[in-house]
């Protein structure tokens, strides 16, 4: 996949589709390409928070940890961000991603993501906005489940 594809890949992304043509470019360019293999952790619960991830191809599961045993609370498939909440937040990660078939992702390491959101408005108000819909299905779920 190219430069130019990596945008394109970028701009159908809801937190991203803001952002010009040449900042998408920017930041393709800057993000790392990962290929990771069925069952390789991307990132595991705890860790200090160092990247997030677009996923390009493939499924992340995301796991949380408790009572010793890991519960599955998602999967996440192409053209979706993994690990932002930690890079805003400092945080050490709430779960652990890893690759539920052969997976590509762009990494995004903290300063690039952060510089990003800095510099760009609409990419600030684009994650918030993304972050807030993550609240409410969670607050939904939450609701639903002690119904």
């Amino acid at each position: 996949m190219s430069i130019e594809d990596e945008a394109r890949t970028l701009a159908r992304i809801p937190m991203f589709r803001d952002l010009e043509p040449s900042q998408l470019r920017l930041l393709a360019f800057s993000a790392a390409r990962l290929d990771v293999a069925p069952g390789d952790v991307l990132f595991a619960q705890g860790e200090a928070p160092d990247a997030a991830y677009v996923v390009l191809e493939g499924t992340a599961v995301i796991e949380v940890a408790a009572g010793g045993t890991a519960h599955e609370v998602a999967r996440l498939g192409r053209d979706t961000v993994v690990g932002e909440m930690g890079v805003l937040t400092g945080e050490p990660r709430t779960a652990t991603v890893r690759a539920g078939e052969p997976m590509s992702v762009l990494r995004m390491e903290t300063d690039l993501f952060l510089n990003l959101l800095d510099k760009t408005p609409s990419l600030a108000r684009s994650v918030l906005r993304d972050l807030a819909f993550r609240l409410q299905e969670t607050t939904q779920a939450l609701v639903k489940a002690r119904g």
